[in-house]
């Protein structure tokens, strides 16, 4: 990435945490500015600049919201349309929130099903973060990276493709996001197996 792309990008995230800091508690804060570093410290810095920062603001903290309770060993997948009077952020696509337990093949395998349902894909955000939670699957924390005692993995993915209203094609959608989800996870775990016995 050339040197003017990542300071655009560095400043666009940089003016995120400080409209982020402007809206929530102290307490707050210590959760959401590693979270917003993270969602967007890989994405194209031209995708990021054709977004408002409100935008941004809201996609992140809607996910944040949707991670908030997760159990380890099925996917978590949301389906939907934000507007922002419900969701406090606004896209012209289909949205689609994903939380698992991170492993290979991920990003793949949910693009090829997206393109299965004939919709083009407009934007992938896939963060892994090292998340710790309680004993009922609440978010407690995002661990540092340098910390590798505590936590767990787990992938976040959010995607933006060609909007679909209607409510069957959503749920059609949803299903086969997360049919293809568990087929990798027992392919994932499967695999050791397959490669002893061979």
């Amino acid at each position: 990435m050339p040197r003017s792309e990542e300071k655009q990008k560095a400043g666009l995230i940089e003016s995120l945490i400080e409209y982020a800091r402007a809206r929530l508690a102290p307490d707050e804060r210590a959760q959401v500015e590693p979270l917003l570093r993270a969602y967007y410290g890989e994405v194209d810095p031209g995708e990021l600049a054709e977004r408002s920062v409100p935008d941004l603001y809201g996609a992140a903290l809607a996910h944040l919201k949707f991670a908030r309770r997760f159990s380890s060993g099925a996917p978590k997948v949301r389906v939907y349309n934000p507007v922002f009077a419900e969701h406090g952020w606004q896209s012209t696509h289909t949205v689609l929130e994903i939380l698992n337990d991170d492993m290979p093949f991920l990003v793949d395998s949910v693009t090829m099903e997206a393109n299965r349902h004939g919709l083009t894909l407009h934007l992938m955000i896939h963060p892994v973060l090292r998340v710790r939670r309680d004993d009922t699957g609440n978010l407690l924390e995002f661990v540092p990276g340098s910390d590798q005692e505590r936590g767990r993995l787990e992938s976040f993915i959010h995607m933006e493709v060609d909007r679909r209203t209607e409510t069957d094609a959503l749920q059609r959608l949803h299903d086969g996001i997360i049919g293809v989800l568990g087929d990798v996870r027992l392919a994932v775990q499967d695999w050791p197996k397959m490669a002893q016995r061979m």
